[in-house]
């Protein structure tokens, strides 16, 4: 595989190879009802949060509460094969083998690096390195808005970026936020892809980059040629800035990962039923917020 490629596995796209879900909705989307499976008895933390429950697991850094991000939607018509994978899952037999190959990677390889990284850096420190690499992609985020039609969220992006790049220096404080009210409005090239009506196609397990689909896995191949990092610097230093990038993200969510793996009776079936039924929510509240738009504009 092309080295840049090889690369991608320290981007921020391990966020979504860890908690095995797709993006959280937006503040109109949550403020639809939503229906969940109350638990009748004591079940464990995979039924738990299969049944939108949040759980709060034990980890090295302390108690994390962990939210689902799965909802039950067995009322709409776009829950077709969510609970099991059925058809969304055509490629099961390679995905079986990429997630085991994952796994083993994130255990021995990631998991040990990050550790030394939270031994050696603080957590203040951490924190900056994480806000740093966030405001380094906002021209990315600006540009995917833009060709999504998203203007007000891209003049978000403008504002954060000129802000934390300067007040902020260089990002590693985040006063677009504390001071000016300007939130994260983080967009890839899959959600613009979505936004243009593509479909996400099957579900689909990337080589260490983690659970994605078709649609999502050609946004993080993409994205890793036109990241804005390729533009500030140039190799090696631009591959080196994406590995301390995908260390810091891995480092605050390894934990988590390990925890709801062990918990997981099959832990392929329990991610990759996360991540679908998460995609089928996103889509659910995409179409909800278009009707509405609609119904507003008549």
């Amino acid at each position: 595989m092309h080295y840049k490629v090889l690369t991608l596995v320290f981007s921020g796209w391990m966020l979504t190879a860890v908690t095995g879900c797709a993006q959280l909705p937006d503040k109109q989307a949550t403020e639809h009802t939503l229906t969940f499976d109350k638990p009748t008895q004591s079940m464990s933390a995979q039924e738990a949060m299969s049944n939108g429950q949040s759980i709060k697991i034990s980890t090295s850094q302390g108690e994390i509460n962990v939210e689902p991000a799965v909802v039950s939607m067995a009322q709409t018509s776009l829950n077709s094969g969510a609970a099991t994978g059925g058809e969304d899952d055509p490629w099961e037999g390679f995905n079986r083998v990429m997630f085991s190959f994952n796994h083993g990677a994130y255990k021995y390889v990631l998991t040990p690096v990050t550790k030394g990284y939270r031994a050696v850096v603080p957590d203040p420190a951490r924190q900056s390195v994480g806000r740093f690499f966030d405001n380094l992609r906002e021209p990315l985020n600006l540009l995917n808005h833009v060709f999504a039609g998203e203007i007000n969220h891209a003049g978000s992006n403008l504002g954060r970026f000129l802000i934390n790049t300067t007040v902020g220096v260089l990002g590693l404080f985040d006063p677009a936020t504390s001071l000016f009210g300007l939130d994260k409005q983080p967009q890839t090239i899959g959600d613009t892809l979505a936004a243009w009506g593509v479909e996400p196609g099957p579900y689909l397990v990337l080589p260490i980059l983690g659970q994605s689909d078709v649609r999502n896995g050609v946004s993080v191949l993409a994205e890793g040629f036109v990241h804005p990092v390729n533009h500030v610097t140039h190799a090696p230093h631009n591959y080196q800035l994406r590995a301390v990038d995908g260390v810091d993200d891995f480092s605050r969510l390894s934990d988590t990962y390990h925890t709801l793996y062990n918990e997981a009776d099959d832990p392929y079936i329990f991610f990759r039923n996360q991540y679908l039924q998460a995609q089928k929510r996103d889509m659910w509240f995409g179409k909800q917020t278009s009707d509405e738009q609609s119904e507003n504009e008549n």
